[in-house]
């Protein structure tokens, strides 16, 4: 069941004007990038998908699939007031995003708004459906309160702020709308993976003619075939993967998808310490981290694969970045966190740094070590991080845990 809503034009005149005439419409950019590879065919079935179930900038479409609310009308509001319409959380977040986040991330929540080219580390691309920090195991989607607390406290050493004093209504309207774009992108990325299975790529037609011994066979013929097969599965492959992304969102937000210590953090005493940095140096048997092939001996972040040229995630064949070091999976090179000046961009809560080292930053190459530490570890680690600003001689956050509680187990579920 989807429902549309208008939104007025008047918002998006800070664009810039054509002359002295109305200001373009606004537009949700296709990922050309991803879409390079099909046959026009395939590409306008992707966007006319999207317009269908999601809408325009102008003219937005809740698809009430997804775990997203979206607005009922208020009982009690007049005419004039926004609340009046279903949909209006969608516009309000709309708008609200427009205002404050749009000229980095994009308004297709790309990561390429007008100020993006100016930023280093670039603006979030959300379309991947991949966000660096959050609570949650592996490879899910963050929760709601992943991503509103992003925005209250921001990225430290980025040009992310806080958006704290917008207060909960606006951040938790703001947050409805990065998801509702996430999925909008990543609908788009999944469709077009989909469809290049149903051979609807140039690579494919190409080899389709080559393959054809008789020579008989026309361009249009293949295509033809092909536009068959896409108006065929098309509409089954839209619900399939509609139905996988409102489950991710959904999971998301369970108690249970959040990493939880089932250990409370141990006292970072001097022996904790000195255990974590045996670990975080591969110094103790059977715990291969290797943490200073990126973040150096020193956690500077200078280590050996930041001057090395390396492999292209996925590249097939296998391909090299023509840029030495670490790269995101948005090909953006990146640096290993330098860890000596205490800047933690996930945050620097002792839970956040057990997150990281626990489950990993989900898109880049630093990957978890829960099959390798306890949990109990891993807050040896942590003390150890949080001492490498201070040399090593104590911890920063030096607990408000005493002897007796440190012995405690927090008592969770197992995973």
């Amino acid at each position: 069941m989807k429902a549309q809503f208008a939104i007025p034009l008047a918002i998006f005149a800070v664009w810039g004007l054509a002359g002295c005439g109305k200001a373009p419409d606004a537009a949700f950019s296709p990922n050309t990038q991803k879409l390079k590879p099909l046959i026009q065919e395939a590409r306008d079935k992707i966007a006319e998908s999207l317009l269908v179930n999601f809408g325009t900038p102008n003219q937005l479409v809740a698809w009430e699939k997804f775990p997203i609310d979206y607005g009922k009308p208020a009982p009690q509001a007049d005419s004039s007031d926004d609340r009046s319409e279903p949909g209006w959380r969608l516009k309000l977040g709309r708008n609200y995003y427009m205002q404050h986040c749009q000229h980095c991330h994009g308004v297709s929540g790309d990561g390429n708004g007008p100020t993006a080219r100016f930023l280093n580390p670039l603006p979030r691309d959300y379309r991947l459906g991949k966000f660096k920090f959050k609570s949650t195991h592996g490879p899910m989607m963050p929760s709601r309160n992943d991503l509103k607390h992003i925005l209250e406290q921001g990225i430290p050493g980025t040009y992310m702020p806080s958006f704290v004093l917008l207060g909960d209504e606006k951040l938790e309207l703001i947050v409805d709308y990065v998801r509702w774009l996430s999925i909008r992108g990543n609908m788009e990325i999944r469709m077009a993976q989909e469809l290049a299975t149903l051979f609807a790529t140039e690579k494919d037609v190409a080899q389709a003619l080559l393959d054809d011994e008789t020579k008989k066979l026309k361009r249009s013929d293949v295509i033809a075939d092909v536009k068959k097969s896409m108006d065929t599965e098309f509409p089954g492959i839209i619900d399939n993967i509609a139905a996988e992304l409102a489950e991710a969102w959904t999971t998301a937000d369970l108690p249970e998808s959040a990493v939880v210590p089932t250990r409370k953090r141990k006292l970072p005493t001097p022996k904790s310490i000195d255990n974590g940095k045996k670990l975080f140096l591969s110094q103790v048997e059977g715990k291969k981290t290797e943490c200073t092939k990126c973040h150096g001996l020193m956690g500077r972040g200078d280590g050996s694969q930041t001057e090395e040229f390396l492999v292209i995630k996925d590249s097939n064949p296998e391909q090299k970045y023509e840029v030495v070091g670490l790269h995101d999976d948005w090909g953006h090179p990146i640096r290993p966190r330098d860890l000596t000046r205490g800047i933690y961009r996930g945050g620097r809560r002792p839970i956040d740094i057990y997150r990281r080292v626990h489950e990993g930053i989900p898109g880049t190459p630093m990957s978890g070590f829960a099959s390798v530490l306890k949990p109990e570890e891993i807050w040896d680690v942590v003390n150890y991080v949080l001492s490498i600003p201070f040399d090593g001689k104590q911890s920063a956050y030096p607990t408000e845990l005493n002897e007796e509680e440190d012995k405690k187990e927090v008592v969770t579920t197992e995973n």
